[in-house]
């Protein structure tokens, strides 16, 4: 049926749309974010490399300052003493640049972290002249607006590269400024492009969220993100000395394109106007909605949460991941009980995990040497191969999808949907904050499953089949990019490199191809079947198969 690929399609781009930065605002007034001011910023500080003790951090520590003087404000310097990471002994200075915008009635201040230093092989135009930038224009911004009833504090870090993260560790531990700490904004880029998105948060998540929902216009927040981050042992970024110190806060980073990372194209020109606005716009509006509320945090759990279209977002407690998977279970019970597909479900989920791992696996061999040897892939290459394994996986899937239909009782949308809703499980168990991946879709699919399908109508029968595939679309898409950023090649960084790991993302497109084709056919065999009263469905589909193979020999 045209219309349900029609629809589904529709849904996919639903998912796909806040992972598109918007365009830019070019409004003139002082008190929206300029990306063509953070650009010449970017051009001043990104002229070179500047890793710590070099003559060129001192050059751009000097700039920052001056462009703090030039504000109106008065910079301070937070200087210790380090190992010179980059060399075999000695020490250096590793200097902190800082300012503070003083509020009416402060309750609090806010901290706003951007490191301005380098490793010694890239100038580091996105990494980090970008968060710089922002906070610069940012605080242009602030000046030129109504006075702020709280402090902030804008902390441009030194020594954020070598693991120790020697400035932002500095200031936690000894400056007199930390003790007024009340929320953190910290800025990173570790690409060239994508929006600026949260992926890492502190501090009661439920509070926290609400203010970041309440104030940035592009909100580009997927708890699974945050979750994926908390399973690693957090940001090893300036965020981790306040987080370690228990302060509230945001992360956000923009990673598209990652392959520049640490290396010599991380240039000016390299940097997206897009991503750079996204990442402007959402800091200057939390940071301005924080700087005039009442800065005592409230309690509240950890969240469930994720973007849809251009930025509205879904939110609900992580306690009730564990009910919506009994819910799901239930539903899936009573469509199984209802249409006697007992022996083959198993069999059918058997088959649709088999068949996702293998595709998983078969995308590992043929990603790993590639991207291996295409080191320094752009962005555009990077998404030509993710579509090629794509219709690879959708290729792999055939055959068993093809067999499964011949056999008796074939490939029922309960042994698929057996898997999601195993899936959900182990994550409502194992990591709450992704659970909605599989739950979501196994709940909507389990229902539709029992309630949904009617033949006396085709809308009455494409509705659940689109609801549920669209929903799993919305979900995964996001997810599918975000774990595909993470297996891209990074010669300037090949630590943090994890090539296999794309299996990952295959696995969830894989097993999202198998949920959109059984319900395709579930769709089919409702409208077409002529089903006796209480003969199974999977019997009907058998003997039309029979039917048309016997009227074919005619």
């Amino acid at each position: 049926m045209p219309m349900y690929w029609v629809a589904v399609v529709a849904a996919g781009l639903a998912g796909a749309a806040p992972l598109v930065a918007p365009g830019v605002d070019q409004d003139q007034d002082p008190t929206y974010f300029s990306v063509d001011r953070a650009l010449a910023h970017i051009d001043r500080v990104a002229q070179k490399p500047h890793p710590i003790g070099s003559a060129a951090n001192q050059d751009v520590r000097g700039h920052v300052a001056d462009e703090l003087r030039s504000l109106g404000l008065k910079p301070e310097f937070q200087t210790v003493v380090a190992p010179n990471y980059y060399h075999d002994s000695g020490t250096v200075a590793v200097v902190n640049v800082m300012a503070r915008l003083a509020g009416t009635a402060p309750t609090g201040a806010v901290v706003v972290v951007a490191h301005f230093d380098t490793v010694p092989e890239t100038p580091g135009a996105n990494d980090n002249a970008s968060g710089v930038a922002v906070t610069l224009e940012m605080a242009r911004n602030l000046l030129a607006g109504s006075p702020l009833r709280n402090d902030v504090i804008l902390l441009f870090t030194d020594g954020e590269e070598p693991a120790p993260r020697y400035g932002s560790t500095a200031f936690v531990d000894d400056h007199r400024w930390f003790d007024d700490a009340r929320f953190v904004v910290n800025l990173e880029a570790i690409g060239s492009g994508g929006p600026s998105m949260l992926t890492e948060t502190n501090g009661p998540q439920s509070w926290v969220l609400d203010q970041l929902v309440d104030s940035a216009p592009q909100p580009v927040v997927f708890s699974f993100l945050t979750e994926t981050t908390a399973l690693i042992g957090g940001s090893n970024t300036d965020f981790a000395p306040f987080r370690d110190a228990g302060v509230p806060g945001v992360e956000f980073v923009y990673a598209r394109g990652s392959s520049i990372y640490h290396t010599g194209a991380d240039t000016p020109g390299s940097v997206s106007r897009r991503s750079l606005h996204s990442h402007g716009v959402n800091t200057l509006g939390l940071v301005r909605h924080l700087a005039a509320e009442d800065l005592v945090t409230t309690g509240g759990g950890d969240m469930v949460f994720f973007t849809v279209g251009r930025f509205h977002v879904v939110r609900y407690p992580t306690l009730w991941g564990i009910p919506l998977v009994v819910a799901a279970g239930v539903l899936l019970f009573a469509a199984v009980r209802r249409r006697h597909v007992w022996p083959g479900m198993a069999r059918d989920a058997v088959m649709t995990l088999i068949a996702a791992l293998s595709a998983a696996i078969f995308s590992a061999v043929l990603w790993t040497p590639y991207a291996g040897w295409r080191d320094t892939m752009g962005v555009f290459e990077s998404y030509v191969a993710l579509l090629i394994l794509v219709v690879l996986t959708a290729a792999v899937l055939v055959i068993p999808f093809q067999f499964g239909r011949r056999v008796e009782g074939g490939r029922t949308p309960e042994g698929v949907l057996l898997v999601w809703w195993s899936l959900a499980l182990f994550m409502a168990l194992a990591a709450p904050g992704m659970s909605y991946l599989f739950a979501l879709p196994a709940l909507v699919g389990a229902g539709a499953l029992l309630l949904g399908f009617d033949a006396s109508t085709r809308w009455r029968s494409l509705a659940p089949a689109v609801l549920t595939v669209g929903i799993a679309l919305v979900v995964l898409i996001p997810a599918i990019d975000a774990f595909f950023q993470f297996v891209q090649p990074r010669p300037g960084n090949p630590d943090s490199e994890i090539l296999p790991a794309v299996a990952i993302p295959v696995l969830l497109v894989a097993l999202g191809i198998q949920l959109a084709l059984v319900f395709r056919l579930r769709m089919e065999d409702v409208v077409t079947d002529d089903v006796s009263p209480g003969e199974p469905a999977t019997t009907a589909r058998s003997r039309r198969h029979s039917e048309c193979r016997t009227a074919r020999s005619r």
